[in-house]
């Protein structure tokens, strides 16, 4: 398994990155795209779509499928955003331990944002086609 990286797909998912962040109304956030060093062994082997950290204004996806290296569908990745951009709009009230690591619950008002933002993404004229 070669990891095949399309710049084209990159490219065109930063792209509409851009716009679901003017569509949501939250500039300034970077996106990464998750780059894992063998797909399916040691460190970076979860299968996570994406993650966020509260403190920074940046968001990192996993642009491509785990094991065939396909890049993802574009509406997959915009349910990611559309997720990840929703911590931020509506923090964590609740932290859950697990063998000492801190996980962010997932509550009922985070999931109305979160469908608050799929729906305004899927009204805008450029990213509605996608879905």
């Amino acid at each position: 398994m070669s990891d095949i990286i399309d710049p084209r797909h990159e490219a065109y998912v930063e792209h509409l990155f851009r716009r679901a962040c003017s569509v949501l109304g939250m500039p300034g956030f970077e996106l990464r795209p998750l780059r894992r060093r063998v797909r399916g062994r040691g460190k970076l082997r979860s299968l996570a779509l994406g993650y966020t950290k509260l403190n920074e204004k940046r968001i990192t996806v996993d642009l491509y499928t785990p094991r065939t290296m396909k890049p993802r569908k574009l509406d997959a990745i915009l349910r990611v955003v559309a997720h990840e951009l929703a911590h931020h709009q509506e923090p964590p009230r609740l932290y859950r331990s697990w063998f000492k690591i801190l996980r962010r619950a997932h509550h009922p008002h985070f999931w109305k944002q979160y469908k608050k933002n799929v729906e305004a993404l899927q009204k805008d004229e450029v990213l509605g086609g996608l879905f």
